[in-house]
């Protein structure tokens, strides 16, 4: 058992090494989404407020996700510190 704890830290590791040394990431010239919102985020949304409207029309899904992710994680470890009583 104790052999999957290292392949599966190997692996985020490895993920997180790769991830963070990619050229892509944070790369000032990989703006055109940011550009866009800017453009065109009171027109598509019908809101004022700029930074609501990104939340809540263009990421709502994305924020849904992280919720019910966040939501398991807490239901798995009240589950497991429940188990031993």
């Amino acid at each position: 058992m104790k052999k999957y704890y290292y392949i599966v830290l190997l692996i985020i590791m490895t993920t997180l090494i790769i991830g963070s040394i990619s050229p892509e990431y944070g790369n000032p010239r990989n703006l055109d989404y940011i550009n866009y919102y800017l453009e065109h985020g009171v027109k598509d949304t019908g809101a004022i407020n700029l930074v609501a409207s990104i939340y809540l029309d263009y990421r709502a899904y994305d924020t849904l996700i992280e919720t019910v992710v966040l939501f398991m994680a807490v239901m798995g470890v009240t589950f497991i510190l429940s188990k031993g009583k």
